[in-house]
C-alpha cells in the first residue's frame, strides 16, 4: 500500500446498515401491499376479510421474509373461487348443497374468484419497485 494511505475495513458496519435498510424497505413494501390488499377485499356484511388482512416481516439469518395474507379460512376460497367457477377448473363440478348454522339449507354451484391478493401485488409492482429503491437511496447517498 502506498505511504500516507490508511485503509479502515467498514464492511461488517455496511452490512449492517445493509441489512437494517432491507427490513425497513421490506416493512414498506408489504405495509403498501397491506393497503392494497384491503382495497381490493370484498367486504361483505362484516368486513372481516378486509380486516384480518396483515403483514409480517421476519429475519432468519441473512434472510429477511415478509408476507402479506389473512389467517381467514376462506380467503382462500374468496381469492381462488369455489366449484364449477374455481380458477383452472380446480374446484368441484356438479354442485353441492349445505346448511347453514340456522339450520336452513342451500344450494350453490360455487363462487366465482375475486382476487384481492395477487392484484394488490402485480398492479403496483413499479411502485413497490421505487418504495424500496428510495429506501435504500436515502440510506446510501455516499460521502
Amino acid at each position: 500500500m502506498p505511504k500516507g494511505w490508511d485503509f479502515q475495513d467498514n464492511s461488517k458496519d455496511l452490512k449492517k446498515q445493509l441489512n437494517n435498510v432491507s427490513e425497513e424497505a421490506m416493512e414498506a413494501a408489504l405495509l403498501f401491499i397491506e393497503g392494497q390488499a384491503k382495497s381490493l377485499a370484498p367486504v361483505g356484511n362484516s368486513g372481516e376479510l378486509r380486516d384480518k388482512i396483515d403483514h409480517q416481516v421476519e429475519s432468519r439469518g441473512k434472510d429477511i421474509i415478509g408476507k402479506v395474507g389473512s389467517p381467514l379460512e376462506h380467503a382462500l376460497y374468496v381469492e381462488f373461487g369455489t366449484g364449477e367457477f374455481a380458477e383452472n377448473g380446480a374446484g368441484r363440478k356438479g354442485g353441492w348443497s349445505y346448511q347453514d348454522p340456522s339450520g336452513e339449507w342451500f344450494f350453490t354451484w360455487g363462487q366465482a374468484p375475486q382476487p384481492f391478493m395477487r392484484p394488490a401485488f402485480r398492479r403496483n409492482k413499479k411502485q413497490i419497485e421505487q418504495l424500496i429503491g428510495g429506501k435504500y437511496k436515502s440510506s446510501f447517498k455516499g460521502k
